[in-house]
């Protein structure tokens, strides 16, 4: 890999990373997010001709990259890469590629700062298990793995969950607590959602064991992780309008 030698600039380092997001911010640059596994999320700079000339693949969401930087004041320079693109993501339906969306925003409000290999693994085995198994069920799995990760999940044998209405892109309003929120009406979990979620947080990827689930306690254990990420993380997902808009 080269080494710049330009004032002001650090020489450069060498990471391996998924990438969460590409955006365009001109006609010539793009900025793409990436959960590395030496230094946990950076916001890199790319020039669009970059692609095919620096490096290999496709810049896109989920796909797992190495590459080369430089940094100068704190600004990430893309120089080299050598991209492995999600090839599962341009065949899937647009309700799977929401879905594929849903967790990269889980991964953004929920994600701390520093490196986390646990993390970068989970991340990893989605990006994978797209290309295999329903992208619905896995983003469900992925999503409430990773609230244990960050050490948000609840008990589960005794969490209380609350519901007042609809909210934001016609979703139930959940909400997780130990007392009850003004305004809001307690959710009796039957035994069967309880198990089925416990099932999802420790679903052990890399085999064959399958998921059943029924369409109700999808639906409830799918709104139930947006609303905890929300409640969590304190910002608004965006993410799931887009299956309200589309439907």
């Amino acid at each position: 890999m080269r080494r710049s030698g330009y004032y002001g600039r650090k020489p450069s380092r060498s990471y391996e990373g998924i990438i969460l997001t590409v955006r365009k911010t001109s006609a010539k640059q793009l900025v793409v997010t990436v959960l590395t596994r030496q230094a946990g999320i950076l916001h890199v700079l790319a020039r669009r001709s970059t692609q095919g000339k620096m490096g290999y693949g496709t810049l896109a969401p989920l796909a797992e990259m190495t590459f080369d930087v430089f940094e100068k004041d704190g600004v990430y320079t893309l120089t080299e890469y050598d991209c492995r693109s999600n090839k599962r993501l341009r065949q899937l339906t647009w309700d799977g590629y929401v879905y594929s969306q849903i967790f990269v925003e889980i991964v953004l409000f929920m994600a701390g700062g520093e490196a986390d290999e646990v993390l970068y693994n989970l991340v990893r085995l989605y990006g994978r298990a797209i290309e295999l198994k329903d992208v619905r069920i896995v983003t469900l799995i992925a999503g409430w793995q990773l609230m244990a990760l960050t050490g948000f999940l609840p008990d589960i044998d005794t969490a209380r969950v609350f519901y007042q209405g609809q909210g934001y892109c016609q979703q139930p309003v959940y909400y997780i607590d130990d007392e009850m929120p003004e305004n809001m009406k307690e959710l009796p979990l039957t035994p069967t959602v309880r198990q089925t979620w416990k099932t999802l947080v420790h679903y052990p990827w890399g085999t064959e064991k399958t998921v059943n689930l029924r369409g109700s306690d999808l639906k409830f254990l799918e709104a139930l992780l947006y609303n905890y990420v929300n409640q969590c993380s304190e910002r608004q997902m965006k993410t799931p309008e887009l299956l309200v808009a589309r439907g």
